[in-house]
C-alpha cells in the first residue's frame, strides 16, 4: 500500500471550522474552505458543517485518496470507545498508515501516534488531553494514495467583483467624513450619509440614502465629494 502523510489543517484565508472538510484538508492540498467547495459543488450544497461519510470520501476520491473500511473490533471486547480501538490497533498503526475514524460523531484522523482533526486543529499525540478517548467509534478507514492530487472541478475562493468598487466608496467616505452604513447579508443594501459640512440642502440625496449595489453607492460619494471640493474653492 502507498503512504499518505498527515499534515497540517490548512485553513488559509476561507476557513470552514467544521470537522469533514478539516480531515480533507489534513491529507490532500485544500485548504478547508476549498475542502468545503469541493462537497459543495459534488452534492449541491449550499453550506457544509455536518458531513455524511459517502460525501468526505467522495471528496478524497477526487483528490485520488481511496478509503478502505476497517474491521472496528476483530475480535476484540466491543467497548467501540476511541481508546479500546487505538489499543487494538496499536500493531496495525504504522508509520505512514493514516486511518480516518468517526467517533463521537466526529470526523478525527490517527497516523501512528499522532492525531488531529478539526477542534483539536493541530497534529498532537493520541495521548493529548484533547482527544476525546471515551468517544464511541462508528467507523474506521484506511486512506491511501499514490499521488494526491488536486480535484478536477474549481475549488478556489470566487474573487468579489465588488472588491474594487468597495474599496474605492470606503476611501472617499473617509476622506471626506462620509459615512456608510450597511445592512442584510453580505451589504445586500446600504445607506450612504452625507460629511456633517454638507447641509440638507444641499445634499441631492437628502431623504433618499439607500442604495443597493456598490456601484450606485460610489456614484453617491463621488458626488459629496464634488460638493465638498467646492466648498474648500
Amino acid at each position: 500500500m502507498a503512504k499518505l502523510k498527515l499534515g497540517a489543517i490548512k485553513d488559509g484565508k476561507d476557513k470552514n471550522r467544521y470537522c469533514g472538510p478539516a480531515v480533507i484538508s489534513a491529507v490532500t492540498k485544500l485548504t478547508t474552505g476549498e475542502a468545503a467547495r469541493l462537497i459543495r459543488k459534488q452534492r449541491g450544497r449550499k453550506a457544509v458543517t455536518g458531513t455524511q461519510t459517502f460525501e468526505v470520501r467522495d471528496a478524497l476520491r477526487a483528490c485520488n485518496i481511496e478509503s478502505f473500511a476497517v474491521n472496528i473490533h476483530r475480535g476484540e471486547p466491543a467497548t467501540g470507545t476511541l481508546a479500546a480501538w487505538l489499543r487494538m490497533s496499536k500493531e496495525d498503526r504504522t508509520p505512514g498508515r493514516v486511518f480516518l475514524i468517526v467517533a463521537g460523531h466526529h470526523w478525527q484522523l490517527v497516523s501512528g501516534r499522532r492525531y488531529t482533526c478539526g477542534r483539536v486543529r493541530e497534529i498532537v499525540s493520541i495521548k493529548d488531553k484533547r482527544v476525546k478517548r471515551r468517544a464511541r467509534v462508528s467507523e474506521v478507514y484506511e486512506l491511501t494514495s499514490d499521488n494526491v492530487t488536486k480535484p478536477s472541478v474549481n475549488v478556489s475562493k470566487p474573487k468579489d467583483p465588488n472588491a474594487s468598487v468597495r474599496a474605492k466608496a470606503r476611501r472617499i467616505a473617509k476622506e471626506i467624513g462620509a459615512e456608510i452604513v450597511t445592512h442584510g447579508s453580505h451589504d445586500a443594501y446600504k445607506e450612504i450619509y452625507p460629511p456633517s459640512s454638507i447641509t440638507d440642502e444641499e445634499d441631492p440625496y437628502c431623504g433618499e440614502h439607500m442604495t443597493y449595489d456598490w456601484e450606485e453607492s460610489l456614484e453617491r460619494l463621488e458626488g459629496y465629494k464634488k460638493i465638498v471640493e467646492q466648498q474648500t474653492i
